[in-house]
């Protein structure tokens, strides 16, 4: 163990210490506790309502990644701390970790990325516009779009990670998923799901079609997962999302499901904050879910920053315009029918 990382067996586990050679998987559960006191003036504390537990694999997403994580050594985890406390427990062992904040600055972006990961798995008919994780190139702090995870980027601090290795495997002991796969095969099938999913698309068959985009945004994933937020190579993949949130906003939109259209296109805006298409299936969701106003808005972004479709534009305008009386005549009908029956209860 580092020497700044300081380990507490809590119930002890069985068998040898394994030597984790690569591509062995282990298998486990974690949770991170956020000391409410000042550990650098007051040292960890004992009592256990001393700390908030900020993620779990014990809840589902929002809140954790919802299962025990399964983790593959020799594959560069983004949060390497956690294979080097794995690496001194044995199977069934519950130890408890203190770690200094230098080795758990990474963790927040990685915890966003799996709980975004267990949504896609999990949760694939939420609203998309919840809890999006914020891979912004753009100038400014990086958001993860988790309340507890953005304050801890903005105020680092040590941490205490209780962890419970539930199972190894050996190389030959499981099958290989398709997410342990090298990055150059991971690129490709991401770019083949993307393929099939656009003819699904062509052929009218809009559900095929969206979780062939949802899959290949989650291989995307895994991959992201490799890279520090903000790094040209993290920038460039990601960027590759972008035609994927296009593609499924549009399923969504074909789908008649607004909401998630709506999440998805805010997700192509998070890279490309004015990406034509992103704007206006935005404007599009807006309007399927009467935000008039909202949706009137984007459409004016979209008309000064792409000034060669002001003749789409102004279409939109039309059907907001007709929409507006529609909803007018309709609050008017409701006020009448409300007004007659106060009349007949006096």
């Amino acid at each position: 163990m580092a020497p700044r990382t300081f380990k507490k067996i809590l119930s002890a586990g069985k068998g040898p210490l394994h030597d984790f050679e690569k591509d062995t998987k282990a298998i486990f559960d974690y949770e991170v506790l956020l000391p409410l006191v000042d550990v650098n003036k007051e040292g960890f504390p004992q009592d256990k309502d001393q700390y908030k537990i900020i993620d779990t694999t014990k809840k589902p997403w929002p809140h954790g990644y919802g299962k025990p994580l399964e983790l593959v050594f020799g594959k560069k985890f983004q949060l390497p701390i956690m294979e080097t406390c794995l690496q001194s427990m044995l199977v069934d062992e519950i130890s408890q970790f203190d770690i200094d904040t230098r080795d758990m600055i990474s963790f927040p972006m990685v915890s966003a990325k799996l709980r975004d990961i267990s949504k896609a798995e999990l949760h694939p008919k939420l609203k998309e516009e919840e809890h999006h994780h914020h891979h912004c190139a753009a100038m400014g702090p990086v958001k993860t779009g988790y309340d507890e995870l953005d304050d801890l980027i903005n105020n680092p601090r040590p941490i205490r990670l209780i962890m419970h290795l539930k199972k190894i495997l050996k190389p030959e002991d499981y099958k290989v998923d398709s997410w342990q796969l090298n990055d150059e095969s991971k690129l490709k099938q991401s770019e083949i799901l993307r393929q099939e999913g656009n003819e699904l698309f062509k052929n009218g068959n809009f559900n095929d079609a969206k979780e062939k985009y949802r899959e290949a945004l989650t291989l995307l994933d895994t991959l992201l997962l490799k890279e520090k937020p903000g790094d040209p190579e993290f920038i460039e993949l990601d960027a590759k999302n972008i035609p994927l949130y296009l593609n499924l906003s549009q399923c969504y939109l074909n789908l008649q499901n607004f909401y998630e259209a709506l999440g998805s296109a805010e997700e192509v805006l998070k890279r490309d904050t004015y990406n034509e298409k992103g704007l206006f299936r935005k404007a599009k969701a807006q309007l399927g879910v009467w935000d008039l106003d909202a949706a009137e808005k984007t459409l004016n972004t979209l008309k000064e920053k792409h000034p060669e479709s002001a003749k789409t534009v102004e279409t939109q305008f039309t059907i907001i315009n007709e929409k507006r009386k529609e909803k007018d005549k309709s609050d008017k009908s409701m006020y009448k029918n409300m007004f007659s029956a106060l009349q007949k209860d006096t």
